[in-house]
């Protein structure tokens, strides 16, 4: 069996993209003309011409693979649909250079991937005819006399996608490769809408939207977010402006705490800001609803340089609100099939287990093992607990705890403290509560402080290199091109991005995450082995199983979920579920 490359062109403008419709519907537009099909078999040649011209059998019993195969594929169905491909090309086993490119720590995009990982290999991407083609047809690239360079554009890019596959594909485990595919399945089977619902939500907004527009004096003659006219109210008001707003500014988010109650504006442009974001969720949702009532989503595999998922595609599945606002729960629109219901299953508190067993934390994991929570078990190792369920009898002390858990485990200092409580456990702290939890926290967990040296060591013994993290699957966790600017250390999460920041507590919350990523996804392919997964958010699963099955097959998830990789002995992972006809959290 042979792997081949595919890459396929079609109609774009403006309206009518993937980011507005989606992969599903955008392939399916009536504008839609699937004018290119190019085919290379690894001799740096290639096939390109109209998808209804090209020899077919020539890809029988092979693999296929394409760098974004999540949209290709989708074109894949679509030409079978028109009868411009036979139906057994749907079912050849086909893979992602994308995908492979970000395992390699490597920038998406075919040009980010050539040039880091393949340079000697392939003609430099250049996508100037695809840029052109933008509101043209093939007929007027004809005319224009564009068709040549068009071709051989579209020969370059398959010839690189095969390029980057026969180079790399051994560097990518057969493990992973299933993740990858099991990413674009889940997103291709898709998730019931409840269609009445979402409308009557679509509704609400746009009268919220409008409500809060109203309130702010310069509406109609500027736009509500206008920053100038936010200085001129706010120097009018004599209050400070903010830098931002943007809805995850913690600034702005203060800003808007200590203002809105005084300044109607404030909070108008707060409802103004968060209804046309919600609003634009639920027109998407509407706009990519199939015509069987579900629809279609993408994840990004390997989003994070963790190798966590992220959204694409222009609606992000894994950052669906968590509370109702406005008299809407957007988690409610996401609903089972007929006949079915939602089991939805979490791995419990797996960071903190994780980063407690990296840390080599014993007496930790062992109050884990013999039953008390994790966070009940912190407490009691550290914040001298000793009563009882202490999430029923000191719900702040627990809540401090989670905080504690998921915020100083990885480092952070009294000012960021603050955002994390407040964010993970609805605390507000003050600045000198902030600074004694924190040198408390540093006092008491010694074995995580030594994590953060040794990584912090590794670190900066790999200046002007790459620092590698060994993690505990196998997987290697790396960062690039190291370097020392002004007693702080920088590293490039992805070949080729700019540096960021990386210290002994940051490393450690990279190689937690990633580690329980890793622990994550073999629980994931359990699971879709026995229950269709129909999304998966962070450490969370959802599955899809009739009404009548749904008792055994919550107990059954959970078994499956709360496995321990041999990889990573002694360390207690559990899970928890619920059944639900509708999303929750």
């Amino acid at each position: 069996m042979k792997t081949i490359a595919i890459d396929t062109e079609c109609y774009y403008d403006k309206e009518v993209s993937i980011k507005p419709w989606g992969a599903w519907h955008y392939v399916r537009h009536p504008k839609a003309d699937h004018y290119l099909l190019t085919v290379s078999e690894g001799t740096g040649e290639a096939w390109a011409g109209r998808p209804e011209h090209f020899a077919w059998e020539a890809l029988r019993g092979n693999a296929l693979v394409a760098h974004n195969m999540s949209y290709d594929e989708m074109v894949l169905e679509r030409l079978v649909e028109l009868g411009h491909a036979p139906p057994w090309v749907v079912d050849l086993p086909r893979r992602c250079t994308a995908d492979l490119a970000a395992y390699n720590h490597s920038g998406r995009s075919l040009l980010d991937a050539t040039q880091t990982l393949a340079p000697d290999l392939v003609t430099p991407v250049d996508k100037t005819m695809r840029t052109w083609m933008k509101g043209r047809t093939w007929a007027m690239a004809e005319e224009a006399g564009k068709a040549p360079a068009l071709l051989d554009y579209a020969r370059n890019d398959a010839v690189a996608c095969q390029a980057l596959w026969d180079r790399l594909n051994e560097t990518w485990p057969a493990f992973e490769q299933r993740l990858s595919e099991h990413t674009r399945l889940m997103g291709r089977r898709g998730i019931s809408i409840d269609t009445s619902l979402t409308e009557q939500y679509q509704k609400l907004l746009v009268k919220a939207k409008w409500e809060a527009e109203q309130r702010i004096p310069w509406a109609g003659d500027h736009p509500p977010l206008s920053p100038k006219q936010l200085g001129v109210a706010c120097a009018a008001a004599n209050i400070p402006a903010p830098a931002s707003m943007a809805e995850d500014s913690p600034e702005c988010e203060a800003w808007e705490a200590k203002y809105g109650e005084q300044f109607e504006w404030v909070a108008a442009m707060r409802d103004w800001r968060k209804t046309n974001k919600m609003l634009t969720q639920v027109e998407t949702i509407l706009r990519r609803t199939r015509p069987d009532g579900t629809m279609a989503f993408s994840l990004k595999y390997g989003g994070a340089h963790t190798l966590r998922w992220s959204g694409e595609s222009g609606f992000n599945m894994q950052n669906l609100p968590r509370e109702a606002s406005y008299g809407v729960d957007l988690r409610k629109c996401f609903v089972a099939r007929p006949g079915h219901t939602f089991i939805i299953c979490d791995l419990a508190q797996i960071e903190p287990r994780v980063l407690a067993w990296l840390a080599g934390d014993k007496r930790m994991l062992d109050a884990v093992r013999s039953g008390f929570p994790i966070y009940e078990a912190h407490a009691r190792a550290t914040m001298g607990w000793t009563g009882g369920k202490l999430k029923d009898e000191d719900k702040r002390k627990y809540s401090l705890a989670k905080a504690r858990c998921l915020g100083l485990g990885y480092g952070c200092g009294a000012n960021k403290f603050m955002v994390v409580a407040k964010k993970m456990a609805g605390l507000d702290l003050g600045a000198a509560e902030a600074e004694r939890l924190v040198t408390e926290f540093r006092a008491s967990n010694p074995l995580i402080v030594n994590l953060w040296r040794k990584l912090d060591r590794a670190v900066r013994a790999s200046r002007g290199g790459t620092v590698e993290f060994e993690l505990p699957s196998g997987r290697t966790l790396r960062q690039f091109d190291v370097a020392c600017r002004d007693n702080s250390y920088w590293a490039r999460n992805t070949r080729g991005e700019p540096h960021r920041k990386i210290y002994g507590g940051l490393a450690t919350e990279n190689v937690t995450q990633a580690t329980a990523r890793d622990v994550f996804g073999e629980a994931l392919l359990r699971v879709e082995e026995k229950f269709p997964v129909v999304l998966h958010v962070h450490d969370e699963v959802v599955c899809e199983v009739p009404v009548a099955e749904a008792e055994a097959a919550r107990a059954e998830i959970i078994r499956l979920m709360s496995q321990t990789p041999a990889w990573l002995p002694g360390c207690p992972i559990n899970a928890e579920a619920v059944v639900s006809p509708h999303y929750v959290k």
